[in-house]
């Protein structure tokens, strides 16, 4: 033989073996990403020590909810229906604090949501309305209660949220019943939540 075909013969073996490498990490590739849609990890992102599970957008969304129990502020879990983005899912949980969606009374019984609203610099906005003409009645410490219980269960979900005001229908409230002065910002206490 020549030099000439030995050298075909050799680079022939060479393109051979890369085809044979590509074919099988290709191979190796699909069952990787067939074992993330369907085997026993499917559903879950993992990294370094962690497995965190996918969220579906029909799961429910387990909050932490603070409602006044005995003079104080007790933490618990609820879901709500899952929102497809912050305020929508803000309003939610608020519903649930002022209907009394999981099995607790509603914080204030003479409240009701009007409307959330989140601004750039991480200062909610909840607008609240009385349901009955009197307006809203409650004690001092129920409506303190019902002030921290917003304001901490906000705070606890949604970290963007950095300082929460009230608001009477759509206008800056001075009370809720007549008790706390609404007409500054307000920040999580945990002094008033049952340890």
């Amino acid at each position: 033989m020549s030099d000439r075909v030995d050298r075909r013969i050799a680079g022939n073996g060479f393109t051979m073996a890369v085809i044979v490498m590509v074919v099988i990490l290709a191979g190796i590739a699909g069952v990787f990403f067939w074992r993330q849609g369907n085997g026993p990890g499917a559903g879950t992102v993992t990294g370094p020590g962690m497995a965190v599970p996918l969220q579906r957008p029909d799961e429910p969304l387990t909050v932490t909810q603070y409602l006044p129990e005995n003079g104080i502020l007790a933490p618990g879990t609820g879901s709500v229906k899952r929102q497809p983005e912050i305020q929508a899912q803000a309003r939610e949980v608020l519903a649930g604090l002022f209907t009394g969606q999981q099995a607790a009374p509603p914080i204030l019984k003479d409240a009701l949501v009007r409307g959330f609203f989140l601004d750039p610099e991480g200062t909610a906005y909840v607008d609240l309305a009385a349901v009955s003409e009197g307006g809203m009645r409650a004690s001092a410490m129920e409506e303190l209660l019902a002030v921290y219980a917003v304001v901490n269960t906000l705070m606890e979900n949604f970290e963007e949220i950095k300082q929460v005001r009230f608001l009477l229908d759509g206008r800056e409230a001075q009370a809720l019943a007549g008790h706390i002065d609404l007409s500054r910002s307000f920040a999580r206490r945990l002094d008033l939540v049952r340890q």
